[in-house]
């Protein structure tokens, strides 16, 4: 017991003196432990936030519970609180993101702006996606940040993004950058709790098309020759595409169905429709399959005399543009406060998100944090008990550390935020090239 006892203790003072080296040649070593200390003195709170909105679950743009919950706890945290958020009125109702916000902590004189995302919606499940997590971990961050912020350069901004799951149809982070409300973030955090910790953030760019085709109805056995089927014409989109499959890149994703084919076996189907998707690790490939998936839709047309009416989606969600010297930074973090170079592992499995749109924007790093084994999979009931589970929090404790040494590190250094913006403008003009 004694040597176990003795094991932990110089672990503490390894942990401790790995954090504290990254900044003493700044001559700023006390500032990283008053961090620290604030997150630890704030944890029990934000635990029980945490679990609050654990028990809420509220769907995406219902989360007002959530919302207005982690709004009071900011401004606890001396933050300057806007809700209600003025958004395109064709991407949601009234044009207000009702459970949206931003939160700002001025420091000292000018400096870097450095914005940390929370997310807060959940699935029918429950938080069968850790979002609960997310926010806490962001708010953990908020927390220590705002113990040294009277002393330091720049600002914290804190938005609430709504609705991410359902983040294709424009009403989350879509509608909150076209509001204006990111403008002047140099850098941008998010967490996401994962079977795996790392911060390679690789989403796919995704966009959605429904295709209506009409032809002419005619009885099928005493008519036909005076009818158009719309689907065939839906079955000849379906045949292209597949054959398109063939000369596009591997991470490349064509999905289709057929949502309407015809009323009755014997009548020359004068109206149908599909919804396609697609998808691509980069935004620009993305775009140009899907116009060569919209060139499908059309030869569907001109095969068989169906009008195509087709109308260019509003939104769709673009690929975040990866920074490896602002994820090494995170990750850096990360392990100095104990995770293991064998825990961080790379994502495998990539779908889509409208945090991708960020990324796109800003230089964003999202570090995912391990709280279930790995294998577990997302969305799962499964990992829903997870994101509720002791375990999990302890993992987010570490996360919302990690996140505001990494923010510090940036507000005290402009010289490397304007390294990684550099490198960040380098890697978009490159995107799918």
């Amino acid at each position: 017991m004694d040597l176990m006892k003795m094991k932990l203790r110089m672990r503490m003072i390894l942990f401790t003196v790995a954090i504290l080296s990254m900044f003493i040649a700044s001559g700023v070593w006390a500032e990283p432990q008053k961090i620290l200390s604030a997150i630890d003195a704030n944890s029990s709170n934000c635990k029980v936030v945490s679990q609050k909105v654990f028990d809420f679950k509220e769907l995406g743009q219902q989360e007002f519970k959530s919302s207005a919950l982690l709004m009071e706890e900011l401004r606890k945290l001396g933050f300057k609180v806007e809700g209600d958020l003025k958004v395109p009125a064709d991407l949601v109702k009234d044009g207000i993101a009702k459970t949206a916000f931003r939160a700002e902590l001025q420091g000292k004189g000018p400096g870097p702006t450095i914005t940390i995302m929370l997310e807060y919606d959940a699935l029918k499940n429950g938080h069968s996606c850790g979002h609960n997590l997310i926010a806490t971990s962001g708010l953990l961050a908020a927390a220590g940040l705002a113990q040294v912020m009277k002393d330091t350069p720049g600002r914290i901004l804190v938005i609430g993004t709504p609705d991410e799951e359902r983040g294709s149809l424009g009403g989350g982070k879509i509608a909150l950058l076209e509001g204006g409300y990111f403008e002047g973030s140099d850098i941008v955090f998010i967490t996401h709790p994962a079977d795996r910790w790392n911060a390679d953030m690789r989403y796919l760019a995704m966009k959605r098309g429904t295709f209506v085709f009409k032809g002419k109805a005619s009885h099928a056995a005493a008519s036909p020759h005076k009818g158009i089927s719309a689907l065939d014409a839906v079955v000849l989109m379906f045949n292209a595409t597949d054959m398109l499959r063939e000369h596009v890149r591997q991470d490349v994703r064509i999905h289709g169905i057929i949502k309407k084919g015809g009323d009755a076996v014997n009548i020359v189907p004068e109206i149908a429709e599909a919804e396609f998707a697609v998808r691509a690790l980069d935004t620009t490939t993305m775009e140009e399959t899907y116009n060569k998936v919209v060139n499908c839709a059309r030869a569907g047309e001109l095969a068989t005399g169906a009008k195509l009416e087709f109308k260019e989606p509003r939104t769709s969600l673009k690929a975040p543009i990866i920074v490896p010297p602002l994820t090494k930074m995170v990750l850096d973090q990360a392990k100095a406060l104990g995770v293991t170079e064998s825990e961080i592992k790379a994502s495998v499995d990539s779908g889509s998100s409208d945090l991708g749109n960020v990324g796109n924007t800003y230089p964003t790093a999202e570090l995912k944090f391990k709280i279930a084994p790995e294998g577990t999979p997302g969305h799962s009931d499964a990992f829903r008990d997870y994101a509720g589970s002791e375990e999990g929090w302890k993992a987010t404790i570490i996360t919302g550390k990690a996140i505001a040494l990494a923010a510090y590190d940036l507000l005290i250094h402009p010289d490397k935020v304007k390294a990684i913006q550099e490198k960040f403008k380098e890697l978009k003009a490159k995107e799918g090239k």
